[in-house]
């Protein structure tokens, strides 16, 4: 802005200069008093430099003379010009600057900031204006992130008092539904009523987990982990006995085991609800881009192709790939929990879909994850 001023500046001086010119050139065919042709054409000493008596040849010297004034006019001229723009611009400039370097303070996410303002021109008002705005979107800033936090602890008080008489409800529709004396519609009733008992349950262990992580409170707990055994272990407690695994026997990875068989159990439950059978998991070192290595699983199914594979909302909560169904079979935060517990580890999931067909999941984990409490060693 500055180098723009200074431009404008030259300009408009070299335009006044030229008009100059022209204005002289035009007076010079009259006859004027004594004293105003000094004024214009200036005293007669710097006159004879570059003008000779009519009918006389200039003398040789004299057209040097004037073309060594001329260069040390314009060269004074333009150093004038410049220290004035300089000097007009500097003003307007630095409470622009000011006001810049505090945007980008407050894009940073620092809403405290302000800017003491100087005078009472149009830029001091800007200057205020700039930190009105700068409080009221503070102070919105703020209530949001209250009434959020609220929200959070709303949603985890709320969990943990549910836990408590659903345990009793499970346990009762339970009974329920193994009691061979109900038939019919009561036998239908009592395995819809436990269905749905079950469907609670998980929903209030998933905004449970999730207000851990809102509230960042989640912690890992790292332990050298087989990833075979894990990956075969996760199956058979759920009882996914039709996936199938590609794991090289002796893999291992520093992760938190809780964590990482909830990450793989919330894809595979994705792949087997929402996918085509069979769903594969396989599991090697890949490296990571910086020298190093990572653990990645891939969590495949064969049923049809994401309809848009590059949708980032896939890890919303919530989030429904398809808009027609009414109601998720899940909790609808199983793949948000996913996310959010790679991220833990330092790591990512990618989705793509197989070229062969089908939809992927990629888990991504560094080989030790970072910041990470390590787990005492397993005396059992």
């Amino acid at each position: 802005m500055r180098t723009r001023l200074v431009i404008a500046f030259i300009v408009v001086a070299l335009v006044s200069a030229l008009a100059s010119s022209w204005f002289h050139t035009l007076i010079a065919s009259y006859h004027l008093a004594a004293w105003l042709d000094g004024v214009i054409f200036g005293p007669p000493w710097l006159q004879s430099l570059v003008h000779t008596t009519h009918g006389q040849a200039a003398p040789h010297p004299v057209r040097h003379t004037a073309l060594v004034f001329f260069g040390v006019e314009a060269g004074l001229l333009l150093a004038m010009i410049i220290t004035v723009a300089i000097a007009a611009s500097r003003p307007v400039l630095l409470p622009v600057r000011r006001l810049a370097r505090a945007a980008q303070r407050m894009s940073g996410g620092d809403l405290s900031v302000r800017i003491q303002p100087r005078g009472r021109d149009e830029l001091a008002q800007l200057v205020t204006s700039f930190n009105g705005m700068a409080s009221a979107l503070e102070n919105k800033v703020g209530a949001l992130e209250q009434m959020e936090a609220r929200a959070r602890q709303f949603a985890g008080n709320v969990s943990h008092e549910l836990r408590t008489p659903l345990t009793a409800m499970t346990a009762v529709v339970g009974i329920l539904h193994e009691d061979p004396r109900l038939t019919g519609d009561a036998a239908a009733a009592a395995r819809l009523v436990r269905q749905e008992v079950l469907h609670l349950n998980r929903l209030v262990e998933d905004i449970i987990e999730i207000s851990r992580f809102d509230a960042g409170t989640a912690q890992l707990v790292t332990d050298e982990t087989d990833v075979a055994n894990a990956v075969g272990r996760c199956l058979r407690v759920r009882g996914w006995s039709g996936v199938r695994t590609d794991v090289p026997a002796g893999l291992t990875a520093r992760v938190d085991r809780r964590r990482f068989d909830v990450v793989l159990a919330n894809l595979v439950g994705n792949a087997l609800r929402h996918g085509g059978p069979p769903v594969t998991v396989k599991a090697d070192i890949q490296p990571d881009g910086r020298g190093g290595g990572q653990l990645a699983v891939e969590v495949r199914d064969y049923g049809r192709a994401l309809a848009d594979p590059a949708n980032t909302h896939f890890f919303d909560r919530f989030f429904k790939a398809d808009t027609a169904r009414a109601r998720s079979e899940g909790s609808g935060l199983g793949l948000a929990i996913a996310w959010e517990n790679a991220r833990l580890h330092g790591g990512h999931i990618d989705v793509g879909n197989h070229p062969g067909g089908g939809a992927v999941f990629t888990v991504s984990l560094p080989l030790d994850a970072p910041g990470s409490l390590c787990a005492a060693p397993d005396t059992g």
